[in-house]
């Protein structure tokens, strides 16, 4: 698997462009047509999320949303092709800035919304130190691959539910710490609405931010015409945990109203509450 990955990155980064947008077509088509891959997960989840739309808007909604994620896939694949001069435009740059001067480090709280690690990438650009955690791979071959490709713009790499002095540290060290925090959090989470509707949602990134005093900063990006645009917002840490999850998740909804079809609706986000047909 991973000697596949590396031959398909290469050949992502040498081929034509008119060859890649024939190989975006097939893959797209492959996963949405033939293979159907997590339709009906999709679908599903899209009727949870926006429960009075026609058939027709969940058709395209899905459409839409498999054509995003094979490009922006195939763009990470291909790294730094399609990383290099992306148009990303940041609205409000000001607000990490002034996160980063409080000397504690910063949380970066978000979603598995838009081009995140398009974001990254032009956060490390601006000189700004950045600590990733993710879930570890299926595929250990995979796992080792998406590492890779990080580690140019993420200064670390960690697993979800490693050791918690490793992020304190880093936050010690003034990195950001990227906490994607809209996942099924089983029994471990704390539950907020998202849609109207009770979820089992991640509390880590809150829980960190109170216990280090550190700020914590929700971001927001989405590709519009040709280029991304990124928004931050202070979520204040005054408030109590679970407040301070709903307002993140909040913020979450929010940027998914503007753009449904970048957010990643392919995981059983309410599965803890809510039992799936397929």
């Amino acid at each position: 698997m991973h000697f596949f990955l590396k031959a398909f990155s290469l050949l992502l980064r040498i081929a034509p462009k008119a060859i890649i947008k024939i190989t975006y077509k097939i893959i797209y088509s492959l996963l949405f047509h033939v293979l159907k891959m997590r339709r009906k997960v999709v679908l599903e989840n899209l009727k949870i999320a926006f429960p009075s739309k026609p058939d027709i808007w969940y058709y395209e909604t899905m459409k839409a949303c498999y054509k995003f994620f094979t490009n922006e896939f195939l763009d990470f694949l291909s790294y730094p092709r399609f990383f290099n001069n992306q148009n990303i435009k940041i609205e409000n740059i000001e607000v990490i800035k002034e996160a980063f001067k409080q000397k504690k480090g910063v949380i970066f709280v978000g979603a598995h919304f838009g081009a995140f690690d398009k974001l990254f990438f032009k956060l490390n650009e601006l000189k700004f130190d950045l600590t990733g955690v993710a879930y570890k791979q299926n595929s250990g071959s995979a796992d080792i691959f998406f590492k890779d490709i990080r580690e140019n713009f993420l200064k670390k790499q960690f697993y979800k539910g490693g050791d918690a002095k490793l992020l304190s540290k880093c936050l010690k060290e003034n990195n950001g710490l990227i906490l994607l925090s809209d996942q099924d959090a089983k029994k471990k989470g704390v539950v907020v609405k998202f849609f109207n509707n009770e979820s089992s949602t991640h509390s880590g990134a809150a829980i960190l931010s109170k216990r280090k005093k550190c700020p914590m900063v929700y971001f927001e990006i989405i590709k519009v015409d040709n280029y991304y645009n990124v928004k931050f917002k202070k979520i204040s840490k005054s408030l109590g945990i679970i407040d301070i999850v709903q307002a993140y998740t909040k913020e979450i909804e929010k940027s998914i109203k503007k753009a449904p079809e970048q957010y990643f609706w392919f995981h059983k986000r309410w599965k803890t509450f809510k039992k799936y047909q397929w």
